[in-house]
């Protein structure tokens, strides 16, 4: 309650404003509605009686009601004559005259009066709910009227659905509705292959879309690779005996097979790429490009031994001398790289390449374990009449994800590489699915598997928490343009400012123009008024606080085309569970003792460490270590390990460290 003079004055102008134009409105619609309840009652008096019987019953009543009264009023009977005209069957009319005592005792007077009677029961019950009717039908009609008048005219951009079920009838009645749903939400036929994306911060429910979405791709028998970082969907669909598992700390690891899944040069290229990541622009590309090098000749060679392993590989890459490593590779474009010449440098390619290649010593004793060899490449290449498709999970933990993460990521490219070198078809759906995305080393391919993937039929469902993670590992230009190729976006809860904002601005605006009103009021009354105006305005669909004060379970879902947001509250399914999140694979004990103790000692080596910290761009370590060289020029940049075949031995840079 406000007891301020102001307010008082103004709700009270605006208040008596509000009831003189109601009052005005409704006189004006009582009139015509009156007007029009009359001619329903005349209607139906004329459509039950004739002309004649419909005078000469009214007669009868004029005569009862008004002329009796006045007669007795003036104390005595008139003797005037009433005259009345009569058609007969013949058609012939004849006039009779009566008095008002004879009409009053005239039979058949009296029963035309009856009839009149009778007649106007019903007839005045009619008007009556035609009157009803009639003012219900102008107050809907002008109330709709003024409420669409106030409605914001739709110019373009996007509207926001509060019912998912309308955007389905919106979609069935296109027919573009296609069998997959997000909790209800059917997506666009065929927009699966145009990509999706989760964005949202932690246990706001992306688990739960994909949970519902792979029992979905279960039922059709799609094939699907998960990545499974913290083992949350291995225990809900993974199939002992049927499907595979890539986790080298999990006793139902599948005995992977590098050279079955590398079978020729691009392929160990391939692999080596994302198993040795980028450095980053801060620092000379020479060194990962040479380490990448050494590692596909010396797997590319260790291919043509019947003995090959991972723990042989692994010897030849950081064991044995450089010598011997250099007359094992005598004849191949790396070997170059270890020549004597350039000791030094090869120490320091070697001590790059042992950095993230020691997470391949993890896949030692797989094949010993009595299982039949694995390979991504035979199981895009393979699929199941019957639709009872293997998947593949390539999961991890956070206590063993980051000794295990250059191999995750490797695996990952050589899944995305290989969809993108099936031939193309329209029907065929292959899945890869990325939960926390940004949680892997940076993947080359991904940008190229988002625009090209669905000519092979290649779905890509990529999660994060938010947006900076992506631009933190693929860096600003890249993650815009991944991002950009995912169509169907599912936005939960970013609980800070800038991230919010984001969003609101990837959910779009809707260009309308806008309902206005003022009111003005004075003690003149020609200053009371109200005016209408409707102004072309660009409004976002939500604020970010929206975007923020979103609940868990919550989230705004966008289709590519025109089809609008929706707001939706998913609903949580619940699984059986049919499988172990984990079970624990011993893997110190496969270790092979000699290379354990050469890597430790490079572990513990504080050169080593500073050494990769400054390749890497990486900051110093403030802690005290020994006094290096004044850095000198590097060598010339490599494009990619062909070039190193003619280049000239590099120059010793050691000492630039």
């Amino acid at each position: 309650m406000s007891l301020n003079a102001r307010d008082f004055t103004q709700g009270g102008q605006v208040m008596k404003y509000m009831i003189g134009m109601f009052l005005q409105i409704m006189n004006i619609a009582s009139y015509w509605v009156v007007l029009f309840s009359i001619v329903v009652f005349m209607a139906w008096m004329l459509l039950r009686l004739t002309l004649q019987e419909f005078s000469h019953g009214c007669a009868y009543w004029l005569i009862k009601w008004f002329i009796f009264p006045l007669q007795s009023l003036n104390g005595h009977a008139s003797a005037s004559y009433w005259t009345f005209h009569f058609k007969r069957a013949s058609g012939e009319v004849v006039a009779f005259r009566r008095t008002a005592a004879e009409v009053m005792s005239d039979p058949y007077f009296v029963l035309m009066g009856q009839h009149v009677r009778d007649a106007a029961f019903y007839g005045w019950g009619i008007a009556v709910f035609s009157f009803l009717g009639a003012l219900l039908g102008i107050t809907w009609f002008l109330g709709r009227k003024g409420a669409k008048q106030r409605e914001s005219e739709f110019i373009g951009g996007r509207l926001l659905a509060n019912n998912y079920r309308e955007v389905n009838r919106l979609l069935k009645k296109a027919d573009m509705l296609s069998p997959l749903n997000i909790c209800g939400l059917h997506l666009q036929k065929d927009s699966e292959m145009q990509n999706i994306g989760l964005h949202g911060t932690v246990g706001t429910g992306k688990s739960t879309v994909l949970n519902d979405f792979l029992w979905q791709l279960r039922q059709r028998g799609d094939r699907v690779i998960i990545y499974d970082k913290g083992n949350n969907f291995i225990p809900l669909f993974f199939r002992q005996g049927k499907d595979k598992l890539l986790n080298p700390f999990d006793a139902r690891c599948a005995s992977w097979d590098l050279w079955a899944e590398c079978q020729t040069v691009a392929d160990f290229d391939n692999f080596a790429t994302t198993l040795l990541p980028d450095s980053g622009g801060s620092s000379d590309p020479f060194w990962v490009l040479s380490a990448r090098a050494l590692f596909v000749a010396t797997a590319r060679r260790l291919a043509k031994d019947k003995d090959r392993s991972i723990a042989s590989l692994l010897k030849k890459l950081m064991s044995i001398s450089l010598a011997d490593l250099r007359v094992y590779l005598q004849g191949t474009d790396a070997a170059n790289l270890v020549d004597g010449s350039i000791e030094k440098t090869a120490m320091t390619i070697r001590t790059i390449l042992t950095t993230y290649v020691r997470s391949l010593r993890y896949l030692q004793g797989l094949d010993e374990q009595g299982q039949r060899p694995f390979n991504i490449r035979d199981w895009l290449a393979t699929e199941d009449a019957d639709g009872d498709n293997a998947w593949i999970f390539v999961s991890s933990d956070g206590r063993n994800h980051a000794a295990i993460k250059p191999l995750l990521s490797a695996w990952l490219h050589m899944a995305m590489t290989g969809i993108l070198g099936l031939t193309p078809s329209h029907s065929r759906r292959i899945w890869v699915v990325t939960d926390e995305l940004p949680t892997l080393h940076r993947q080359p391919i991904l940008p190229e598997f988002c625009a090209e993937g669905r000519k092979f039929g290649g779905c890509l469902i990529a999660g994060l928490q938010n947006f900076p993670q992506l631009k933190e590992v693929y860096g600003v230009n890249c993650a815009e343009s991944i991002w950009d190729l995912l169509n169907s976006r599912i936005f939960y809860r970013a609980p800070s400012g800038p991230v919010s904002d984001w969003v609101r601005k990837e959910i779009g605006e809707c260009r309308h123009k806008k309902f206005r009103d003022q009111y003005s009021y004075g003690i003149d009354i020609v200053r009371d008024g109200v005016q209408f105006s409707k102004d072309e305005v660009n409004e976002y669909l939500v604020s970010y606080s929206d975007i923020q004060s979103l609940n868990d379970l919550e989230c705004y879902i966008t289709l590519p085309g025109e089809w609008p947001v929706v707001r939706m509250k998913l609903r949580r399914r619940k699984f059986r569970v049919i499988a172990e999140a984990r079970i624990h694979r011993s893997v110190e004990d496969l270790f092979d003792e000699e290379l354990e103790t050469q890597l430790e000692g490079e572990g513990n080596d504080e050169a080593v460490g500073s050494l990769l910290r400054r390749v890497f761009g990486e900051p110093p370590d403030t802690s005290p270590a020994p006094t290096v060289a004044d850095p000198v020029i590097p060598p010339a940049p490599i494009e990619s390990s062909d070039g190193l075949k003619h280049a000239d031995n590099p120059p010793d840079l050691w000492d630039r460290f």
